[in-house]
């Protein structure tokens, strides 16, 4: 089922107790962040294709507003790490809350390794 990308931020911001429209600054700079983020989580969802048979993607989408767009992707990836990276990248700043923000760094980098398969097929010998 695809997750839009309203979604995935609202999801980071219960994480961090706060709900949309409440900080100008994470309204603002969660585009960029989730942005860079599908970056980095794009080799995982690709091995998760792979595993499938489905055809790998060339490069991640660019996310440049927080609306409705659905995202394909796995929802291991789009309804627990994602948000939990998203979550991560906003508190980065906080010096009230940098180990919170190190805490869910490392349960978005735990969560992409557990979406992706064990032992990748690269394909036949």
């Amino acid at each position: 089922m695809a997750t839009t990308i309203k979604r995935i931020y609202t999801l980071a911001l219960a994480k961090i107790i706060e709900a949309p429209g409440t900080d100008v600054d994470y309204d603002s700079y969660s585009p960029p962040l989730l942005d860079s983020l599908l970056v980095e989580a794009l080799p995982y969802e690709n091995a998760i294709r792979a595993q499938r048979g489905d055809e790998e993607l060339t490069s991640a989408p660019e996310i440049t507003t927080i609306d409705s767009t659905a995202l394909d992707w796995d929802d291991r990836i789009t309804r627990v790490a994602l948000p939990w990276g998203l979550a991560a990248a906003l508190l980065f700043d906080d010096e009230n809350r940098k180990a919170e923000s190190v805490m869910f760094r490392n349960e978005f980098v735990s969560a992409l390794e557990d979406a992706a398969p064990a032992v990748p097929d690269y394909g036949e010998e």
